[in-house]
């Protein structure tokens, strides 16, 4: 049995709302949420002065959480520098420009050039305004920014439009309608010419990877960040605070399951279109996802040899085991997925007759295109968080212990046998309840991948040949001497919480309501989740790059 701390990020981030003794403004120019901003804040504990951003439910949660700052529902071209800031010095300005069309997961999708170019808004402000420190966060591709061309057929070589057909011969495709490519002989041209622009105005600069989890968020999402400044000072590059295998004083990564909320319940994949509507999910799920879940469940749930598990006492008498373990799944031949070692809180299996149930958990991650990452152990971090939140979704496996669920029989009637594990190799004999019994065949037809005349998974295929016995011992799991039959696996999104918790936002950053009261749909609080800059990398780039004078001036602000 392994441990963890199950507690989520909780604290409050408490910042002075009061005067920079320096005369200085910060301005996050796509503020967003507030990722960058919160980093920002939590480095020197002063408010952002400026937030601009065109979504006005984005500005309104910013707003909610940071009402210091004077904030701009527009596109970040609209805004004067000068006007905006009145002749106040700039001392930090940030910006993390859209990057959907710099990076490789835009995939087959046609590029915006309006898009890539949204990073030269950072050369206005540093000529108009000269702030003494600039930071960016973008993807790491942008480093190959440069040139669109139009896609050409490889066979006519004529124009490709962005809906995929081929222009007829003699044909002009308006550039609005062509499926644009970056120009492989000139990949990182623009971005270099960026570059020496800012060098030409007097800034040094560096810029590298950061990975959020490597400074203390559950989230491997990671992204160039850039550092410039004109002051003279010395630049510097964070170090990593948290490891994947830390050492001795060092501090581990932060997990995928300690931001989970374990309390809430898995609905059953195996639920009918009617009882998926009853219970708030989309039912049946389609065959490439019970595929992904069928690969994910065999690997660490039947076949893995050390589950991760944590007791859990349901009725005041004998406690049952709680195994999770986390995955991904994507349109890809390969599968990676891995095991659960970090205990979680407690869960209710929400099994019929489960008082002594054991739930085997896993995160499924439903991507297309280019995403090959298919499995993550819950005591490493997430991967990047989208702007949908449907792709990271949690999947329970629900088991009953057999001792604890076996019912009598009448004389004569043959009990079913089941494999208590090839560790121990026994056979020991139980008798399910027939309601387990049919949990317990549906699950191992679905890991084995037989359909029933209705599209449903069962063993009535006539080429399922394998006895009762077999059946069941494919689905028995043996945890400290204990078999398990699994009765039942279920499936839901995570909840937009457990993804800000993921990203690094503390429990209580207000994400559902803003400035003003306005609702936030849940749909809105993911997408603002999935296009916020972590705060903890940001903050920790901000901390290598503080001056002493600085320090002192906070100092005398508390």
């Amino acid at each position: 049995m392994t441990s963890l701390n199950p507690t989520p990020i909780t604290s409050a981030i408490n910042t002075q709302f009061g005067l920079d003794l320096a005369g200085e403004i910060r301005v996050d120019l796509f503020a967003g949420g507030g990722g960058a901003t919160m980093g920002q804040e939590m480095a020197t504990g002063i408010p952002v002065d400026i937030a601009i951003n065109h979504n006005p439910n984005a500005i309104s949660m910013h707003k909610r959480n940071h009402p210091g700052a004077q904030h701009y529902i527009t596109d970040v071209y609209e805004v004067c520098p000068r006007m905006a800031t009145r002749g106040r010095p700039v001392g930090h300005l940030h910006a993390s420009p859209e990057c959907t069309h710099h990076s490789l997961a835009a995939g087959g999708q046609a590029r915006s050039t309006t898009s890539r170019s949204q990073s030269w808004v950072i050369i206005k402000w540093a000529g108009q305004v000269a702030p003494r420190m600039i930071t960016m966060e973008n993807v790491w591709q942008i480093l190959q920014w440069g040139r669109l061309i139009a896609k050409r057929c490889m066979k006519t070589g004529r124009v490709v439009r962005r809906d995929g057909t081929v222009a007829t011969p003699g044909e002009r495709v308006p550039v609005q309608d062509q499926y644009l490519v970056p120009d492989p002989k000139c990949k990182g041209k623009t971005w270099r010419r960026f570059v020496q622009i800012l060098k030409g105005m007097g800034y040094n600069l560096i810029h590298g990877k950061l990975k959020a989890c490597d400074f203390g968020a559950a989230t491997t999402r990671e992204r160039l960040y850039m550092i410039a400044r004109r002051d003279g000072k010395p630049l510097h590059w964070p170090e990593p605070t948290h490891f994947k295998n830390p050492a001795k004083g060092q501090k581990p990564w932060r997990t995928s399951a300690s931001i989970i909320d374990w309390s809430i319940p898995c609905p059953s994949i195996f639920l009918s279109k009617e009882e998926g509507r009853a219970a708030g999910v989309r039912r049946p799920l389609v065959s490439k996802t019970m595929e992904r879940l069928r690969k994910g469940a065999r690997r660490y749930v039947t076949e893995h040899a050390d589950p991760f598990i944590i007791s859990v006492d349901h009725a005041g008498r004998d406690q049952t085991f709680l195994a999770p373990f986390i995955t991904e799944h994507a349109n890809a031949t390969s599968q990676r997925n891995n095991p659960a070692n970090a205990p979680l809180g407690t869960i209710c299996a929400n099994v019929k007759g489960g008082h002594f149930a054991l739930t085997v958990a896993y995160i499924a991650q439903h991507n297309g295109g280019f995403n090959t990452t298919l499995g993550r152990h819950p005591e490493q971090p997430l991967t990047a968080i989208t702007t949908t939140g449907s792709q990271q979704q949690l999947v329970a496996a629900n088991l009953i212990a057999l001792r604890k669920n076996c019912v009598g029989r009448e004389m004569g009637e043959p009990a079913p046998t089941i494999t208590a594990g090839t560790e121990h190799h026994a056979l020991v004999k139980y008798t399910l309840a027939p309601e387990m019994e049919a949990g317990a065949m549906r699950v191992a037809a679905f890991l084995m991948g037989y359909y029933g005349s209705d599209n449903t998974y069962d063993l009535r295929d006539p080429a399922a040949t394998i006895t009762t016995r077999d059946r069941l011992a494919l689905v028995t799991v043996t945890i400290k001497g204990t078999p398990y039959v699994i009765v039942d696996i279920g499936m839901r999104m995570l909840t937009p919480r457990e993804l800000y918790r993921a990203q690094g936002f503390p429990d209580n950053y207000v994400i559902d309501y803003g400035h003003d009261g306005r609702k936030l749909s849940k749909k809105d609080q993911v997408l603002m989740v999935g296009n916020s800059v972590s705060p903890w990398p940001m903050m920790a780039l901000i901390n290598a790059n503080k001056d002493t004078a600085e320090d002192e001036l906070q100092e005398l602000a508390a």
